[in-house]
């Protein structure tokens, strides 16, 4: 009689085949960009759209990059130690609420919630301040941390399903029949509450490893995670290497899930899940045995750079000559470097910012100056860099690398040499226009499109504006990361873009082409620089000076794909690079170009009519 009333009430929803059709359509679409990630990071291609056969080469080249493994390394670490000790809470708690009654109970389980429902950001930021406050150094323990608070929520839900579920007539029984109470735990209930506890570790593990905010906040010295190292790689452009990482950070993610799904069905782990377990234990146990994990080297260097930004060669060797041990961690922007150092950041002895930004973190006194006495490399330093707007003085930088933005395009469709920024808003190319998503390098083009020189005038501000609002229908897209898998895959055949990337296209097929805009383009200068905190200044400044060489100035060049001011290392260069215009711009007095300089209060109006471009 009740399955009958039950069937009466039944509604049918769901059962209909067009819902259940829409239903794994949604789900296939969801899962499909996963899939063309993971086929086209097994491409021989060098761009992630276009399929030139099967190969392995990009998983081999992540091994190969001692960045990497560094990264991997550390989020196993991180991992590891937050799962272990989130789960035993967990457990813990778990126990509490489902077992026992106490005063504030709902309240304390309301509050489990809090880390689940707050945005990552809110996050992150209030446990950079807290660490910040009570002066916690950043590093791989404030990661731990970090990571601790917002997983330990996560095992404690999974484990309490197990709890909750526990017969108390168990305990009882065990208890009565004179079992103590550890021996009680050990031998009834945490059998009983095992394949929970197994699951809660594995979502921990499972987060920490995938975690990207949280861990951008917290993260100092020596602590970049995967997700991180990922990040930075982006500002170079996406290539097939980034596919193989991520692919096996999904095929990770995904086993763990399902290991933790079976887990959550079974009343006790049985024999293929213990086999399961014991070989994924096994793995992290080989990632940590064969790295050198927790290396106490006091003679250290901590370096703060843009991934690819430097030849790891050249840190290989200055290792070997000098028992240094050098530590590389990564950032995306400039603004980004300013924030950190701002909030007190320490620990890194060299970073690598631009011009415009040396001088606010002068002022900011956030930079040391130089003692150029202990460095005898620094002749070979052209005279005209050496005293640049940024630093009249000359005392807080060291000049690195410089380029300019130009455009590069496809002769293949347009075939007539481009010497002008107007080919930007030609109609022709309607759709195959590109432009970098980067607010100064933008309005500078309008600005020389208008003909103003620099100017604070928020009436040529939004002149320019306009300019710019115009130029959008005809754009593909404002991008700064994959400029050049969006080139080689003809997605797009013209765009602005900084001189290395045109260099690194034209060393690929001789069809891209450099164009050199007639009415000025906008150079850039990346710096060497020591933080005011760092702690190894010395080391800092052994490493600049061994940089400056002119033999490892010529290799780095090579490396980067940009030019540096070392005259002595151009000598050392085949002749055919240092004549290519994409690679060595042609500046014979660098004091003389044009440069990003900071605008100071005028960057609010700056940034609002960026704002106003990009949201039409």
């Amino acid at each position: 009689m009740a399955e009958r009333v039950s069937r009466s009430n039944d509604l049918g929803f769901g059962q209909g085949r067009g819902l259940k059709i829409l239903t794994w359509a949604g789900v296939l679409f969801l899962l499909l960009p996963l899939f063309i990630l993971i086929v086209y990071s097994f491409n021989d291609s060098r761009t992630v759209t276009h399929w030139e056969g099967f190969s392995l080469r990009w998983y081999r080249s992540v091994f190969s990059d001692s960045g990497m493994c560094a990264a991997i390394r550390n989020s196993v670490i991180i991992a590891l130690f937050s799962t272990l000790i989130a789960t035993a809470l967990g457990t813990l708690a778990a126990l509490l609420l489902a077992k026992y009654r106490f005063a504030g109970k709902k309240l304390f389980q309301n509050l489990l919630y809090v880390p689940v429902i707050l945005p990552e950001i809110i996050f992150g930021v209030a446990l950079l301040a807290l660490f910040i406050l009570i002066r916690f150094p950043l590093g791989i323990l404030s990661v731990i941390c970090a990571h601790i608070t917002f997983s330990f929520p996560f095992a404690t839900m999974v484990i309490l399903g197990k709890a909750i579920n526990l017969p108390n007539s168990l305990t009882e029984a065990s208890l009565d029949l004179g079992a103590g109470r550890w021996q009680t735990f050990r031998y009834i209930i945490l059998p009983n509450l095992s394949p929970g506890i197994v699951s809660g570790a594995l979502f921990a593990f499972t987060m920490s490893i995938d975690d990207f905010v949280i861990t951008f906040f917290t993260a100092g010295v020596g602590a970049s995670t995967l997700p991180l190292k990922i990040y930075s790689l982006i500002k170079y452009g996406i290539t097939p290497s980034i596919n193989a990482v991520s692919t096996l950070l999904i095929l990770f993610t995904i086993t763990a899930l399902l290991l933790s799904h079976f887990l959550q069905k079974s009343e006790k782990i049985s024999r293929p899940l213990k086999l399961s377990l014991a070989g994924l234990i096994l793995l992290i146990l080989v990632v940590l045995i064969v790295s050198p994990v927790f290396t106490r080297n006091k003679n250290r260097l901590n370096i703060y750079n843009y991934s690819g930004y430097l030849d790891e060669n050249l840190i290989n060797q200055f290792s070997e000559q000098t028992g240094i041990k050098v530590t590389l961690d990564y950032y995306n922007d400039n603004e980004e470097l300013l924030t950190r150092m701002k909030m007190g950041v320490s620990g890194y002895d060299i970073i690598f910012p631009s011009g415009y930004m040396v001088g606010i973190m002068k002022r900011q006194n956030l930079l040391a100056p130089f003692d150029f006495a202990s460095m005898p490399n620094y002749r070979h330093i052209r005279p005209d860099f050496k005293k640049m707007p940024f630093d009249t003085s000359g005392r807080y930088y060291v000049p690195y690398a410089y380029g300019f933005t130009g455009i590069v395009y496809n002769s293949t469709y347009i075939e007539e040499p481009v010497d002008s920024w107007k080919v930007l808003w030609d109609a022709r190319y309607k759709g195959k226009i590109l432009m970098v998503d980067e607010m100064r390098e933008v309005f500078h083009v309008a600005y020389k499109m208008l003909g103003y020189p620099k100017d604070t005038d928020p009436k040529k501000l939004n002149n320019a504006r306009d300019l710019l609002i115009r130029q959008k229908p005809l754009l593909r897209k404002y991008e700064s990361n994959a400029i050049e898998t969006m080139m080689a895959s003809e997605e797009v055949w013209i765009a602005q873009v900084w001189n290395g990337f045109i260099y690194k296209l034209k060393k690929q097929d001789p069809k891209f082409k450099l164009g050199y805009p007639k009415e000025g383009v906008l150079f850039f200068i990346d710096n060497l620089c020591i933080p005011a905190n760092a702690p190894n200044k010395e080391n800092a400044r052994r490493f600049i000076d061994f940089l400056l060489d002119p033999a490892h100035s010529a290799q780095n060049i090579i490396s980067i794909g940009y030019a540096m001011p070392n005259d002595s290392a151009r000598q050392l260069i085949d002749p055919q690079l240092v004549n290519d215009p994409s690679l060595f711009p042609d500046v014979p007095d660098f004091s003389q170009v044009e440069t990003s300089l900071d605008l100071g209060e005028f960057n609010r109006e700056l940034t609002r009519a960026w704002t106003e471009v990009k949201a039409h």
